[in-house]
């Protein structure tokens, strides 16, 4: 196999890490897998290798690589799930990228690098998995969100703290409208249409949105973008 390190411009890196360092602290798997389209891999690992001062948004941004190509299941198990030295089928599948990963990065810490990407990969995949629950039988849905390490419901900070009185706890319903709201109009934007459209996992961010899409209509929400908007501040409101 070519050498990918080789294929390594700087001009390349710096683009890149212009454009990670402009989506902020914390951009989401949406608006990584914009800008990391059509980049390798080493590309990618490059920018924190070269020492631009994003290493955060470098690794959220191998994180993003990885759920694309090893798009997040609520059923299997995932890559950021693995552990090192594991058997398990999808440790073997990886095993290939993080050898070059590894490579790229040339660091005595790679697991320590590795261990803050799994991190960073299960937070990016909380939208889609979140989504792909709704979209299970309601009586799947309990043992789905146990399974995945995820909460059904939210606890929002009180809203005055010296009050006494007790958190608000989002009303389940309520919390599922505006998570799959958000990603829904999202990756039905106008303007991310292209990019999905020349996107190298097209097929899966379309599968995304059909899941998205599909948990919505079970939630009696509405799907065209005003309305979606007003019922979603609706409900934020309460």
């Amino acid at each position: 196999m070519e050498n990918q390190t080789q294929t390594v411009t700087i001009e390349q890196v710096k683009s890149l890490a212009e454009q990670l360092g402009a989506l902020g602290r914390e951009p989401n798997q949406t608006e990584l897998s914009g800008v990391i389209a059509g980049s390798t891999l080493i590309q990618i690992a490059a920018v924190n290798t070269h020492g631009e001062n994003i290493i955060g948004s470098s690794e959220r941004a191998v994180a993003a690589w990885f759920n694309e190509k090893y798009p997040p299941s609520v059923t299997e198990l995932n890559w950021f799930e693995t552990k090192h030295g594991d058997k398990t089928d999808m440790s073997k599948l990886i095993a290939g990228d993080k050898r070059e990963l590894y490579t790229a990065w040339g660091s005595l810490n790679n697991s320590t690098k590795f261990d803050r990407v799994q991190k960073h990969g299960k937070s990016l995949a909380k939208d889609s998995l979140l989504a792909q629950i709704a979209a299970l039988p309601e009586d799947e849905r309990e043992a789905a969100y146990l399974d995945n390490d995820l909460s059904p419901v939210e606890q929002q900070d009180k809203t005055d703290s010296g009050s006494g009185k007790p958190s608000r706890t989002r009303d389940l319903y309520e919390r599922n409208v505006i998570e799959l709201g958000k990603l829904y109009r999202t990756l039905n934007s106008a303007e991310n249409d292209p990019v999905i459209k020349a996107h190298a996992k097209k097929k899966e961010l379309e599968a995304v949105l059909l899941h998205v899409t599909n948990g919505l209509k079970a939630l009696g929400a509405p799907l065209e973008d005003s309305e979606l908007k007003k019922f979603m501040d609706s409900l934020a409101k309460r």
